[in-house]
């Protein structure tokens, strides 16, 4: 299977499954040019070797492979100024978790990385369904189709319509978000 065809099927998948909730049309504030330099700046602080080249700022979809089996995809809004998702797809276990966490911090450096690992692994073993991870207002969301030899993660920016509601009410349709609060102090 080819980049596009895994591409497409992950834009179809992330789009049903986001879609499935109501949820208020959000982006992620920051340019595709920002995010590769937080990507490179976690990396680099982690020492991971990982590294993303400088995205333009313009619409659509921005493609780089930090390494061998694995695909990092940005889609960037009409203006180009902001995020919409952030798609890493993996066909190739070693360095897998590693870039997802990679571009998780980069989007929100309060993420527990070992926590999204977990909920990654039980997702991918079917542990918990067709549920989606919510954490600091981001959604993560794992595609595993069984037909194909990869597993992508979207990451996408996730506001129920009604604050106060609980999770469960927010949310109708096959993913169910698990929603986690953060116990840290916030940042100063």
């Amino acid at each position: 299977m080819n980049l596009a065809s895994i591409l497409s099927t992950v834009v179809l998948a992330s789009s049903v499954s986001v879609s499935s909730a109501p949820v208020e049309r959000q982006l992620l504030a920051i340019t595709p040019s920002d995010f590769a330099q937080r990507f490179n700046t976690v990396a680099q602080d982690t020492g991971s070797g990982l590294t993303l080249p400088s995205f333009k700022v313009k619409p659509g979809w921005h493609r780089a492979a930090p390494s061998s089996g694995v695909s990092v995809l940005v889609r960037a809004s009409r203006s180009g100024y902001a995020i919409d998702e952030v798609v890493v797809v993996c066909r190739e276990v070693e360095r897998c978790f590693l870039t997802i966490c990679t571009a998780a911090l980069a989007i929100d450096d309060s993420v527990n990385p070992m926590l999204l690992q977990r909920f990654i692994v039980a997702r991918i073993a079917t542990e918990l369904g067709e549920v989606g991870l919510v954490m600091s207002g981001l959604a993560y969301i794992v595609v595993t189709p069984k037909e194909d030899d990869y597993v992508a993660v979207v990451i996408r920016p996730y506001l129920p319509q009604e604050r106060s509601a609980s999770p469960t009410q927010a949310t109708r349709g096959p993913f169910a978000p698990v929603v986690l609060q953060s116990t840290a102090p916030p940042h100063s």
